[in-house]
């Protein structure tokens, strides 16, 4: 993470960020209202309580990365406080899906299986897909899951650049999709071009880390710019797209969260 480049950002993203009361959009007003500020309940609670319990393991698991062969070692506590979604934005991601009734997910990158699991909650009937490339990872994800009794969730094996365009295949289209697989601006837009094939009117695509670097702030600004895309929302660290087709212009929204 560029941390000098991110906190310059910050405080740009502090100057421009609109509250609802500078909202003009009837849609994004009501984004705002029911997931921005929608309630907690009992669900979420589960999260919580689960994560307390990583937060105290120090257990040490193996991570191998496919791309580069190598093998570095973290405690699962670490991997809970640093790697993965923090709360406020797992909570996001379950109001998101929730407020949506999304039926189809898909996550590109598991890591402990936190994230998946505030999508999963959303929806019990909703069918989640998980692609991830580290064994370990995996199996801490799968032990997550069944924690919280949460069978909704099927994790796919492999480097992404080969096991998402054999899930693409089995998909006529695609519901929400959360990009939190790799932070580095070709295989962003690599997999942006994949799963835009498969986009429609109700399709969202979210993606993590917007501000991680320049390249990811680059392809950032290339995805938002894209034609199918009419609506875009930048909450900092994610950026979030709509392609309703109903919107007759494009339109850019950087919304206080």
């Amino acid at each position: 993470m560029n941390e000098f480049f991110r906190f310059k950002y910050f405080l740009k993203y502090q100057w421009q960020a609109k509250t609802k009361y500078y909202l003009h959009s009837p849609f994004v007003y009501q984004f705002y209202l029911n997931v921005l500020e929608g309630k907690d309940d009992q669900q979420l609670k589960q999260i919580r309580n689960l994560r307390k319990v990583l937060a105290k393991d120090h257990t040490t698991i193996e991570i191998k990365e496919l791309g580069t062969g190598k093998t570095s070692s973290k405690q699962i506590s670490k991997l809970e406080s640093e790697v993965a979604v923090r709360e406020k934005y797992g909570a996001l991601l379950y109001r998101l899906a929730q407020y949506f009734k999304v039926s189809s997910i898909l996550e590109i990158g598991t890591s402990i299986g936190i994230s998946s699991a505030y999508q999963a909650l959303a929806n019990n009937l909703a069918k989640v897909t998980s692609l991830e490339g580290a064994p370990d990872l995996i199996m801490l994800a799968k032990k997550n899951h069944s924690a919280l009794n949460i069978n909704n969730i099927t994790i796919n094996e492999g480097n992404f650049d080969l096991i998402l365009p054999e899930y693409l295949k089995t998909q006529n289209t695609l519901g929400l999709v959360f990009f939190d697989g790799n932070h580095r601006k070709e295989a962003t837009l690599n997999y942006f071009n994949q799963c835009l094939k498969k986009a429609n009117d109700d399709s969202i695509f979210i993606f993590d880390d917007i501000y991680w670097s320049p390249e990811m702030f680059d392809a950032w600004q290339q995805i938002k710019a894209h034609p199918q895309i009419t609506l875009t929302l930048d909450i900092f660290q994610f950026g979030i797209c709509f392609f309703r087709k109903e919107k007759l212009a494009k339109e850019e929204f950087v919304l206080r969260y």
